[in-house]
């Protein structure tokens, strides 16, 4: 049972008989306009970007360049690869999950240098360190780095 002044729905464009035109544009324009029971619609997709670069500085990609964290106290943590690095900062993938102190120092194994970094983020294995600058030098430190047992004191 339908009802005349009955309140339908409307998503877009215009009913039929509110048109005040001939029978015969009605006819014609009855197929384009939408009709009870039948939507048209359309997809817009909002490209966003992934994430929000904060670097000031463009990335240098690293490849196979590992390294050695220790914390204040001079004490092995973990391994790591370099993932990218920047002029202040470098993004690290440590060998395991370990939770890292805020200051670091890293152990380059291809400089043979001992440099000073602040962890800024970590996430899992992945963390981003700014770098303060090479650590005073400590011939007894680089030399057990250098070494086959450089995680045993």
């Amino acid at each position: 049972m339908k009802r005349r002044d009955a309140i339908k729905p409307l998503l877009h464009g215009a009913k039929a008989n509110e048109i005040s035109a001939g029978a015969w544009l009605r006819r014609v324009t009855s197929r384009m306009l939408p009709r009870e029971g039948v939507v048209t619609y359309s997809v817009v997709v909002e490209e966003r970007p992934s994430f929000v670069e904060r670097r000031r500085e463009a990335r240098r990609p690293v490849h196979l360049q590992s390294g050695k964290i220790l914390d204040g106290g001079e004490r092995f943590l973990t391994e790591f690869l370099y993932k990218n690095r920047t002029g202040g900062g470098i993004r690290l993938r440590l060998a395991q999950r370990v939770p890292l102190p805020r200051s670091i120092l890293l152990y380059d194994d291809q400089q043979g240098a001992l440099l000073a970094a602040n962890v800024v983020w970590q996430s899992g294995v992945d963390a981003g360190c700014r770098m303060r600058g090479r650590w005073p030098h400590n011939e007894k430190l680089l030399l057990r780095m250098s070494g086959p047992y450089y995680a045993v004191q």
